[in-house]
């Protein structure tokens, strides 16, 4: 007898044919929802870990590509402030890993601006010395998963003290350029708490927008609001991107 070749009918796939109907759908979501970055390497308190390839103009972060992964940057925020910054940075992307360094110098130039302020609230303070100033320097790694960021970063700062802080990112990309952020860290000096932040960010092609809150838990006497305590501050970013 010749042997039959038999099909299975329309309507009963096979278990091959599930797995694969399975995993095409999975690929096929992944990369509608591939990771989307803003282009300034800024989450909401914390850096992210990502490379910067075109010059950025943003609140938190403007930066200038100047190849092999390096890039000169300064926080706009904080020159307003009369603290001009100026950074160098360098990242990698190697497949799913991202690897980054950098360093920056701030000098704060506004200590009498913000003693002659204090004074006028406080008549008892004649005098007042901020050491907002100094070297700093970061390191992250982050691993990209499709739709998700998780990452990792070390930050040292040199001003009136040493402070050391560790914080953990992550951001999920949850609808088109949309994500939701969240980060956790902790300083590594005794008898500070944690602190974290929340919040939404949209990575446009051009425009790159983050809002949400940070928890930050600031207690100075001095200051002439809540008692000298601020728990939360807003986190907010804007930039544009020059692709």
């Amino acid at each position: 007898m010749i042997p039959r070749h038999t099909f299975p009918r329309l309507g009963r796939p096979t278990a091959a044919g599930l797995v694969l109907w399975a995993l095409g759908t999975l690929l096929g979501s992944t990369e509608a929802q591939a990771f989307n970055h803003a282009g300034n390497a800024r989450l909401l308190a914390s850096d992210e870990a990502a490379v910067i390839k075109k010059p950025v103009l943003g609140l938190q972060r403007s930066a200038l590509p100047i190849g092999l992964g390096f890039a000169l940057d300064t926080s706009v925020l904080a020159d307003a402030a009369l603290a001009p910054n100026l950074g160098l940075r360098w990242a990698l992307e190697a497949g799913p890993h991202r690897f980054v360094i950098g360093a920056r110098y701030t000098k704060f130039l506004g200590n009498q601006v913000v003693s002659d302020f204090i004074s006028q609230q406080q008549p008892a303070v004649k005098k007042l010395e901020i050491a907002f100033e100094g070297p700093s320097a970061y390191a992250l790694y982050g691993l990209q998963l499709g739709p998700v960021l998780v990452q990792a970063e070390v930050r040292h700062w040199r001003y009136q003290t040493a402070t050391t802080r560790a914080t953990g990112g992550l951001v999920v990309n949850f609808a088109g350029n949309w994500s939701v952020v969240g980060e956790l860290g902790v300083s590594l000096e005794e008898g500070y708490p944690l602190r974290g932040a929340a919040g939404i960010r949209y990575a446009g092609e051009n425009f790159g927008m983050s809002l949400g809150a940070a928890y930050v838990d600031v207690s100075e006497p001095l200051l002439p609001i809540n008692e000298g305590r601020i728990p939360v501050i807003p986190a907010f970013d804007l930039s544009w991107t020059f692709r």
